[in-house]
């Protein structure tokens, strides 16, 4: 069983099994696929219920990570004191892994905040490129 849940800066997937295995990955990836837009935009996924999570469910959860960060977007995983950290730590260091909701929704703003820096950035960079050119 899970529940997605629509923001207007993020979309959270909480996990409210104790197990995610491949059909609750299919569920969810199924979802994901039919709802419009729903694989476009940052992206929270709620593990901390999750006591094990199988081999199949952590590619996928890999590839949907990695897509959100291909497409511009952010992407984190709330695991709480969960046993189910551990694997993910192993898996990937990488990976943005926090123990609550409210820090996840903290970091995809700072993300968000980081990603438009950058952009205006390197527009001024741009723009005097431009004047020297002229």
């Amino acid at each position: 069983m899970f529940k997605i849940d629509t923001r207007e800066k993020y979309r959270t997937i909480r996990v409210e099994k104790d197990r995610f295995d491949a059909n609750l990955t299919a569920e969810i990836t199924t979802a994901l696929q039919n709802a419009d837009g729903m694989l476009q935009g940052n992206l929270i996924w709620d593990l901390s219920e999750v006591k094990q999570i199988d081999e199949d469910s952590l590619s996928i959860l890999e590839i949907i990570y990695e897509s959100c960060y291909a497409s511009g977007y952010s992407c984190c995983i709330v695991c709480g004191r969960s046993p189910v950290c551990n694997t993910l730590k192993k898996r990937n260091r990488d990976w943005n892994l926090v123990p609550t909701l409210s820090e996840a929704v903290d970091l995809i703003g700072l993300e968000e905040m980081e990603r438009l820096l950058q952009q205006s950035s390197t527009e001024g960079q741009e723009e005097g490129e431009t004047e020297k050119l002229s």
